[in-house]
C-alpha cells in the first residue's frame, strides 16, 4: 500500500501537468539519479540537450499522514537568465581572478623578482550573449575592478621626483629593505569571445579596456629598531590601457593570461609593461 501511495504521488503532478498541457520533457539528459528511502523519494536530472549545466530536482518527503514536495529547475547557480529561461539568449555572471604579475620590457636599474607582484580582479557583473542555441559560443561584456602591483625587493626603491614623475632612489644607509612597489587601480571592461567545448573545457579571447583611476608608490624598510613606510600618490600612471586577455577553461580551475603592450607609467624614464597569469573563477 505504501509503495502504491508513493507511485501515486509521483504520478499526480504528471497528470496535472498533462491536464494543463505543460508536460516537462528533458531530451538527452547527462545523468538521471533516483534516490529511494523509507521517508524520501527523489529524482535528479543533470544536463539536457544543448545545456550541460541544466539541473532538475523533484523531491518528496513522507510524513505519518501526508507528504511535502519540492521541485527545482535551473541552469547554473552562478548564472541568472535574462528573458524566457528555456530560450534565454543571455546570462549574467560574476567572476574573481587572482594571479601573479611579471613586468616585461623593464628599464635598466629595476629588478622585479618572480612571485612578488600580484593582481586581484573582481567582476560583479558579466553579461553573456549567446550566438547559437547550443550556447557553446557567446560574447561576454563585463564591468570589473582591478588591482595590480609591481614590487621590487632589492636595494633600489621607487621615489617621486616631481609632479606625476617617478624615478629610482636608494634606501638610507643602514636600512633593511622590505619592498618598494607601484600600485595601479583600474575600472576594467572586458569584451571576450568565448567557446565552450564538452566536459567543462573552453577558451576565451578578447580585449580588456582599463581606466586606470589611481596609482601610488609605497616603500617599507626597517631601520634603528623600527619600521618605516612612505606612500606617494599622483604618480603619472597611464590613464587608459588595453590588455589582451586569454582564458583556458577546464574542470578544475580556469586560467587567465593578460598582456598590456603599453608602459604602466606614461611620462617617465622608467619603462615596464604588465603580463599577468593566474586563476579565473
Amino acid at each position: 500500500m505504501k509503495k502504491f501511495c508513493i507511485i501515486l504521488m509521483f504520478a499526480m503532478p504528471i497528470m496535472l501537468h498533462a491536464a494543463d498541457n505543460d508536460t516537462l520533457v528533458i531530451n538527452k539528459p547527462k545523468s538521471v539519479t533516483i534516490i529511494k528511502g523509507d521517508l524520501v523519494q527523489e529524482i535528479v536530472v543533470k544536463g539536457r540537450e544543448g545545456d550541460e549545466n541544466y539541473l532538475f530536482r523533484d523531491k518528496i518527503k513522507l510524513n505519518d499522514t501526508n507528504y511535502t514536495r519540492e521541485t527545482t529547475s535551473y541552469r547554473d547557480k552562478h548564472k541568472v537568465s535574462l528573458g524566457n529561461k528555456k530560450n534565454s539568449r543571455a546570462d549574467v555572471t560574476g567572476h574573481f581572478a587572482f594571479g601573479m604579475v611579471f613586468p616585461t620590457k623593464v628599464s635598466s636599474g629595476m629588478d622585479f623578482p618572480g612571485g612578488k607582484s600580484w593582481e586581484i580582479y573582481f567582476s560583479p557583473l558579466d553579461f553573456e550573449f549567446y550566438l547559437n542555441k547550443s550556447k557553446h559560443d557567446y560574447i561576454s561584456f563585463g564591468i570589473g575592478f582591478d588591482w595590480r602591483n609591481y614590487r621590487m625587493t632589492d636595494k633600489t626603491r621607487f621615489v617621486k621626483t616631481g609632479e606625476n614623475q617617478v624615478g629610482l632612489g636608494t634606501y638610507p644607509e643602514g636600512a633593511d629593505p622590505k619592498f618598494s612597489r607601484v600600485k595601479v587601480f583600474s575600472l576594467s571592461f572586458p569584451l571576450l569571445y568565448q567557446h565552450e567545448f564538452h566536459k567543462d573545457w573552453g577558451i576565451g579571447l578578447g580585449p580588456v579596456l582599463n581606466w586606470n583611476t589611481y596609482g601610488s608608490l609605497k616603500t617599507k624598510y626597517k631601520m634603528d629598531g623600527g619600521e618605516h613606510k612612505f606612500v606617494e600618490k599622483h604618480i603619472g600612471q597611464r590613464k587608459i590601457t588595453i590588455d589582451f586577455m586569454a582564458l583556458l577553461k577546464n574542470p578544475i580551475f580556469d586560467i587567465y593570461l593578460k598582456y598590456c603592450p603599453a608602459d604602466v607609467l606614461k611620462d617617465s624614464d622608467l619603462k615596464f609593461r604588465s603580463l599577468s597569469f593566474g586563476f579565473y573563477l
